[in-house]
């Protein structure tokens, strides 16, 4: 690695945590706005710590310690997996700085490598959260475990890595695959989040074990590693037999992988990116211009923006993508088979109880408006030469956000409650709860992206997953939602009066914070 390596990465690292802008900026408001995202990250990363942490104690108190290290291999590169390839349009093709990156005395691996190191340290920052406590109740609970657990958390600094490749691996093939095409980025989508789908519907099908199979828990887990994901069998038996043959394997591996893709990257990088930022033009027709109300022009905008951008449209709509993937696979899941695979009795009754705070967790995952105005970069300037209110804007954006989340949402709360055999004033919950955390997430969404723009990214991908608003907005989102509904689980009687109450107080901040968007200048932003 040479120091051209180490410059890039270093720029990334600065552009990517705002290092520079919170070190040095003089202005009071930037400096909260740092200190607010980084107790929001240190939130998160406790929040994630702690359920590991809970996981692997329910574990140990079952006597399946000795499963451990190989369940935490599964599950952070089922979440590697998952979010890499959520930002993985943007990581490498389709660049804001691709030229001026490119200008400079360079090689392409280098670009690739410095910005694969990024991804790798996020990933391995989630890995770490997740590892360190079922190594450690590994190293308490297992006879001998303490070497094992040395060797796992050294196995942690390469877990993140095939997963990583594998989710970039498929966002290059899309972004190549659709590049040539004039509709590349709806085609895009359409690809992304059927892999998403994909994906998803796997990691469900790996948690359908039987009784019989949860007896001997640490041979299904280690069958079903060899069997769909064998690196991670490779890091258990590293871990079990405290052999370092097979830790070196394991990362003789990794690294491997991670040299043929960039090798075969690198061959291509600039014909890929050139091809994919390229606009191809349409046959020369006659085209009939047509009028609309202010409302519906901006309205209009914001579709096509959505649109423009691949990651900033999957990253929105994942929430509704998985909803509707529940209300279909419900269709195919008998509820009566869910209360004998989980054990729970009256599950049944609790899941259809608490079936529309379920729908308003996910809902709470959308949102557009958390980066509708960082989205627009050095273009916001179109947004201040337009002769119409703030408040204007931000009702076109709130407007988006709710074209994406009611569609999906009114079909699957009709699957949903057509298969849960819903009554009349449960069928009137799971209608009015979701649609009024859709108002709540957007308006939500939209204040905090007021108070906390981020108009100086380099890539779309730090405009919708990096900033302050995206991570403030999932966690009051999430917390507003999540609670309720596990009060809903735990008292499934009481469900209706605790809907009520949560969605009373929703009702109140949204319309609070709607207020206040009226007095929000986009000019002083």
């Amino acid at each position: 690695m040479n120091s051209k390596y180490f410059i890039l990465l270093r720029i990334q690292m600065y552009g990517l945590f705002s290092l520079n802008r919170a070190r040095f900026s003089k202005d009071p408001k930037e400096k909260r706005r740092s200190q607010g995202a980084v107790a929001v990250g240190c939130l998160l990363a406790f929040l994630l710590f702690f359920y590991s942490g809970l996981y692997s104690a329910g574990m140990a108190s079952l006597g399946l310690a000795a499963s451990l290290p190989v369940t935490a291999v599964l599950i952070c590169s089922v979440i590697i997996l998952i979010l890499t390839f959520l930002k993985s349009s943007g990581v490498l093709i389709g660049l804001k700085d691709y030229d001026m990156v490119m200008s400079l005395p360079v090689k392409n691996s280098d670009v690739i490598l410095s910005r694969l190191t990024v991804v790798y340290l996020l990933n391995l920052g989630i890995c770490l959260l997740v590892s360190l406590p079922p190594a450690i109740t590994y190293a308490l609970s297992v006879p001998g475990g303490k070497a094992g657990a040395v060797i796992f958390i050294l196995c942690t600094l390469f877990i993140p890595v095939i997963p990583m490749i594998i989710s970039l691996t498929l966002g290059v093939l899309i972004s190549a695959v659709t590049s040539r095409s004039r509709k590349k980025n709806i085609f895009s989508l359409f690809l992304s989040t059927a892999v998403i789908v994909l994906i998803v519907v796997g990691s469900m099908q790996l948690q359908n074990i039987s009784a019989d199979q949860f007896k001997n828990f640490g041979t299904w887990l280690s069958d079903i590693a060899s069997r769909f994901y064998p690196p991670a069998n490779l890091a258990a038996l590293a871990v079990t037999g405290t052999s370092p043959g097979y830790f070196l394997l394991y990362a003789l591996l990794s690294v491997l992988i991670t040299f043929l893709f960039v090798i075969v990257v690198s061959r291509f990088y600039r014909r890929m990116n050139t091809s994919f930022l390229s606009t191809r033009t349409g046959r020369a027709k006659n085209i009939r211009l047509k009028s609309s109300s202010q409302a519906i022009a901006m309205y209009k905008r914001e579709i096509s923006r959505y649109f423009s951008c691949t990651v900033y449209a999957l990253n929105s709509s994942i929430g509704m993508v998985l909803l509707l993937v529940l209300a279909i696979a419900l269709i195919f899941v008998s509820p009566d088979s869910l209360e004998n695979q989980t054990g729970i009795p009256g599950f049944q009754l609790m899941l259809k109880h608490a079936l529309p705070m379920i729908a308003s967790v996910l809902v709470s995952l959308s949102s557009t408006t958390s980066a509708a105005l960082s989205i627009e970069g050095r273009h916001r300037w179109m947004m201040y030469m337009l002769p119409v209110r703030a408040i204007d804007i931000f009702r076109a954006k709130i407007a988006m956000n709710l074209t994406v989340i009611l569609p999906l949402l009114i079909i699957s709360i009709i699957l949903l409650g057509i298969r849960m055999d819903v009554t009349t004033v449960g069928a009137v919950f799971l209608i009015i709860v979701p649609v009024i955390y859709a108002l709540y997430i957007s308006v939500l969404g939209m204040y905090l992206n007021t108070a906390f723009p981020k108009y100086d990214w380099k890539n779309e991908q730090e405009a919708v997953k990096n900033s302050a608003a995206v991570l403030i907005t999932i966690v009051l989102g999430g917390l507003s939602s999540v609670i309720p509904c596990i009060l809903c689980f735990i008292i499934p009687k009481s469900s209706y009066i605790i809907m009520s109450i949560a969605t009373g107080i929703v009702l109140i901040i949204t319309f609070l914070l709607y207020k206040k968007l009226y007095s929000v200048k986009l000019l002083d932003k």
